[in-house]
Order: C-alpha cells, then structure tokens, then sequence
C-alpha cells in the first residue's frame, strides 16, 4: 500500500518525492529546542494531485504521530484529530483559520508565530483522502506550558492517547488513574468529568460502540463458526430488526462435554452492566479435574420465561437428549419450566445454598437457632445414604418444625438433597460453578455484547490450551483432584476389615466408618458414596486391597487423565481482526439494532443490592447511647444509669 501511495504522489510533480517536513522532525524535541530553529524557517510543500485521480476506498491516516507533507487521511475529522494529539504531546495550540469541505487551514493560536498548516482535498466525494499540502514547521512563539482550558485537552484527544490502556480486557485504568497520568507524563490537569469522558472514549475504541456492536453479531458469528468447527451459534431479533436473544457454544466445549465430562449443567442467569442492561445465561460443567468447564452462554434483553425457554431449546439443540442428564438452578419458577418443557429425559435439581438462603429470609431465625439449623440442613443435603438423610431431617424437625415441613413439603426433598435426588449429581450440588463463570465475566459484563462474547471464547482459548499441558503432564491414571481423594479414603481403607460374602460382594468393618456391603461387579456399596459419586469409595478400596483388585479401574472414566486431556483437545481458534474478516454478502447486508428499550440516562449501576438472605459483609452498627451493637440512638429502648449524685 506504501508503495502504491508513493508513487500516487509522485504523479504530480514528475519523478522528485515530496520533501516530508514533520512536527517534531528530530524526534521528541522540547518547545524551546523548536523555538531555538526559527531562524531555519522552512516551507514544505506538497505537489497537486491529478483531479481525476480517486483514492483507493483503503486509504487511511499512518501509524505515525506524526504528520508530514504528503501524508493521507480518509477523513478530514480524521486529520483535525491527529493534528490535536500532536499539538497536545508537543504542547502548543492552534487555531482553526478556514475548513471547508475541500480546505482545511490553521495557524499557531499566538499572532506572532510563524508556524501554519494547510490541508486539502481535490472533490467533494467521499473517497478522495485529504492530503496534507503545506507546513511552515517552526513555532516563532513563547508558549511555554499548556494550561487549563487550552483548546487541544479534549476528551477525544486523551481517549486516543489512553485507548491502548483497555486493550487488556481486566485491565481497570480509572479516570483518577487517567488524572494523574496526564499530569505526570503531560503536565496537564484534567478534571474528573474529562478523564470519565476520555475514558468512555477510549473504551469505545478498543470495544467498539455499544450500539453499533449489535450489528456486528451477524459478522462475528460467521467467522467464529468457520474459525472453529461444531460452533453453534443463535440471533434472535424481532420484526424490526431490534436484538431479543443471541446464543453461542464453541465445538471445542461441545465435543469435550458429550463424551468426556459428567453429564451435569448449572445453569445460572446474571445482570449485564453495559449501557443496553439486558441479562446474559450461562450452562457450565465440571471437568474431571474439578475446573469449570463452560458450555454456552446466552445474551438477552431481559430474563423472563420466554428467554429461558429460548435458551433451554438452543442448548438442547447442541448436546441432545444425553442419557442421565441432570440440570441444576436456583428455585427460578423460569428455569425450571422451561427444563421441564424442553429437556423431557433430563432431571432437574435445586441448588441447596439457594434453597438455605430462602429459609433464611423466610423464617427469621435467632442466631442461636440458626446456628444449629444451618449445619444440620448441610448434613441432610450431603448425605449419601437415606438413613443418614433421615436422622438429619429429623433433626431439622426437631429445631425448627416450620422450616423443616418447608423443606419436605413445599420445595420437596428430592430437589435438594443428594440422596433423595432421582438422577445422580456426582459432587454437584450447588449452582456455585455457574455464578463462578459470572464472577470471572465480571468487568466483561460491562463490555459491548460482540466483545463480551468474544472475551468468553478468548477465555476458554486461554483455558483450553493451559489445561491440554496440565492434562498431558499428569503422572497419575486418575485427575490431580480425584487421585487426592481416592488417595485419602485408602489411608482408612487401609486400616478396615474385609470378609467375602461371595465372589463379587465384601462385608466391609472399622476405619472409623459405618459398616459397609461393597459388590464390585455391579460398583455399589451401601454407603453409596461408590454409586453416586463414580469413585470407589473407602469400603471398596478396602475389598480391592484385600483381593488384588485394581480399584482405579473401577472409577469413571470422567476421573482419568486421558479424558481430560482430551476434554481439551480441540482448540479454541481466534477470530482475527475485524479488518481481515471475510463475510458473504448475505451476512453483510443483515442489519441488528439495539434492544428496544432505551438505556436509561447516567452513570451505569456496577455494584447491585445483596439479597436479604445474601451473607454479606455488613457495617455493625453500635448504639451512641448505651454503645451496644444492633441498633442505633434512635431505636434505643435500653435503660441508661441516672449520672446524679
């Protein structure tokens, strides 16, 4: 391109180049250096290029900060803009003496300076570039420093001096931070509304434009399926062309999850904190290692029944009708519907925090009561054998009758508690890795939607190669994880007594455990920890010791260091930059808008209100009259000693 624009500008003046004469042409020369070279005045001028020559539709300002004669700009606005980044590094002013749509010309803002710039264009249409045709580059003028109110410190100049500060999508560079960097590096004193708007801009250039960003789903969705093979990706938007729904799940997730990883989804919903609101869905699993391992998410303009029911019918789209599927949510009437609908063979199961969380707020507990409630509902959650479930639940009964005919008959015990539950959960029995995915998405939930999505798949890349090298580099049949536990529970194997019963079944004794009756062909044992978890438990280690039997043959295969090196043998493949993108014509003409409703104006909310039931780090509040805690002066009902003799 270089090489075709430098020819262009030979074109009119026969074979000789153009003199370039840059600002600053010695590099970073100081103000006073520039002032020193008056005396060497010199004018630079461009040659005059043909009339009927037309820019070529690519053409765009240099990489340099810089500007010389002979330089092309796309746009004059474009020209205005590096002008003012130069003037605001080399710390001078100008003022603009004429711009029209074929001339643009502007002296240095003192009278007695000599220093001009002229820049032109040869028609009205939009692809001839401006070319830059005259500079007299040596200020005659005293300007000093740059002080407050100077035309050139503007939020668009700064944005562009900090934008390469974002590209980092953790990276968190306050307009404080933004403050004092301009002070030190520039010596300008920005106030904290300019270093806010500077920041939005840039922001806006290393993310993109919130609106214009839907639009660009179409294009990104194209190339992320042909980049990386089995992507499955969904936009939804109304009559109007107005965004509703947008779902994306990389190949290299689905294929991992469908043969290598526990067929258990979390599946959990989370407010946006960008300037359309709107709410983004995610359905996570775990690997055999105990990592997240993310399977889709979804974009939405709101969280309601008919958004669930939309995702749920995307994701069964992807992974199918998976035998033994469990699915597992908050008590969301939504989600729970819309599982029920689409998923027939699946099973879905609550999340026991949640459910605790509920009983929590409902019941109002003293704290004495509360602390031998929680406890007990834990034990009945986690229990794995249905004895163990009753004794807790009867305790539960015991301390607090209306929570516990809550939990038995309202939400129903084979919601929440793993050995009630219908399907197996293996350790799964919170939403926790879902909102883990959340809390990772956290600062990219305040991103355009295209580069929230691909912030997720630039994630998993990063995940998906670590892991392989993790996975690889194992020097045990079993996961890191799994292997510590099978680990544990043989150091009390060890010391248990085992007595065949047959073959196959061993009456299992001692090491601190209920006594336990293990079947090795059939992998149960009546503790069932064996079944339900896919992991030989104490008791059949125990029998497999005694009898010769290698008991890591014996766990899942979802445990193994094969299966999880290849969970993550497919990798997640860039998507390239958006200049290099190749879309069909089809594609290209499809227009997405915004979501209807309109952002609401001012400062985006980042931190939301905590739940009542939420355990929270709250201010203690102490009592100014009797210095108790709990209360303030004003609900103070104690009694105070007379101070009177």
């Amino acid at each position: 391109m270089s090489y075709f624009l430098n020819n262009w500008a030979k074109s009119g003046s026969g074979d000789r180049l153009p003199v370039a004469a840059k600002l600053g042409a010695t590099g970073n020369l100081s103000h006073q250096a520039r002032c020193d070279r008056c005396l060497s005045h010199q004018a630079s001028v461009a040659p005059t290029l043909p009339s009927n020559m037309v820019a070529p539709s690519f053409v765009s300002s240099c990489d340099s900060d810089d500007i010389s004669v002979g330089k092309l700009f796309a746009e004059k606005n474009e020209f205005i803009l590096q002008l003012r980044k130069v003037a605001f590094r080399d710390k001078f002013d100008f003022k603009i003496a004429r711009s029209t749509t074929t001339r643009f010309e502007a002296h240095c803002c003192s009278e007695s300076c000599k220093w001009r710039i002229r820049a032109t264009r040869c028609s009205n249409e939009q692809n001839i570039p401006w070319v830059v045709k005259r500079i007299d580059n040596v200020h005659t003028c005293h300007n000093e420093v740059l002080v407050d109110g100077r035309h050139q410190v503007r939020s668009q100049v700064v944005g562009h001096i900090i934008a390469e500060k974002y590209i980092q999508d953790k990276r968190i560079y306050t307009p404080n931070d933004i403050r004092a960097d301009m002070q030190q590096e520039y010596g300008v004193q920005l106030t904290y509304q300019q270093a806010y708007r500077a920041r939005e801009v840039g922001l806006e250039i290393v993310r993109g434009n919130p609106a214009e960003s839907y639009n660009l789903l179409p294009k990104y969705s194209h190339v992320l399926t042909t980049a990386n093979e089995g992507t499955v990706t969904h936009l939804e938007h109304d009559g109007d062309g107005n965004f509703l729904y947008y779902f994306v799940a990389l190949g290299s997730s689905i294929k991992g999850f469908m043969q290598y990883i526990r067929p258990v989804i979390a599946v959990d919903g989370t407010h946006l904190k960008g300037l359309y609101r709107g709410s983004m869905f995610v359905a996570t699993c775990l690997d055999g290692n105990n990592q997240l391992y993310p399977l889709a998410i979804g974009i939405m303009d709101s969280e309601n029944n008919d958004a669930w029911e939309w995702f749920m019918m995307k994701l069964h789209g992807v992974i199918g009708d998976r035998p033994e599927l469990v699915i597992i949510s908050d008590r969301c009437t939504a989600i729970r519907r819309a599982v029920l609908k689409v998923f027939h063979n699946a099973t879905h199961g609550v999340c026991f925090y949640h459910v605790k969380g509920n009983i929590k707020s409902q019941f109002r507990m003293s704290k004495a009561l509360w602390d031998q409630f929680e406890p007990a509902f834990i034990n009945a959650a986690k229990a794995y054998g249905h004895e163990e479930f009753k004794r807790q639940l009867e305790g539960l009964w015991m301390i607090h009758s209306g929570a516990a005919d809550y939990l038995e008959n309202n939400v129903g015990t084979c919601n929440w508690a793993r050995s009630q539950f219908e399907g197996r959960r293996y350790n799964i029995l919170t939403t926790n890795i879902a909102e883990s995915v959340n809390a990772f998405m956290r600062e990219s939930r305040k991103f355009p939607v295209t580069h929230l999505v691909d912030h997720f798949r630039k994630t998993l890349q990063q995940w998906f190669y670590d892991r392989k090298i993790v996975a690889e580099s194992m020097t045990t049949r079993l996961t890191t994880w799994a292997d510590e536990i099978v680990t544990e529970r043989r150091t009390i194997a060890e010391r248990m007594i085992v007595r065949p019963v047959s073959p196959h079944r061993f009456q299992v004794i001692g090491g601190g455990l209920k006594e336990g009756l293990v079947d090795l062909q059939k992998r149960t044992c009546s503790c069932r920890v064996f079944q339900l978890d896919q992991l030989v438990c104490a008791h059949a280690i125990a029998a497999c010791l005694t009898h010769r039997v290698d008991f890591i043959n014996l766990c899942s295969d979802f445990y193994t260091t094969e299966s999880l090196a290849m969970a993550y043998a497919q990798p997640v493949e860039p998507v390239g930059d958006v200049a290099d993108w190749e879309i069909p014509d089809e594609i290209q003409e499809m227009h997405v808008y915004p979501p209807v409703e309109a952002p609401p104006p001012g400062r985006r909310k980042e931190l939301r209100i905590p739940s009542a039931d939420e355990d929270v780090d709250r201010r203690t509040v102490r009592c100014g009259r009797c210095h108790e805690l709990g209360h303030n002066r004003k609900r103070c009902k104690n009694p105070i000693a007379s101070t009177r003799s």
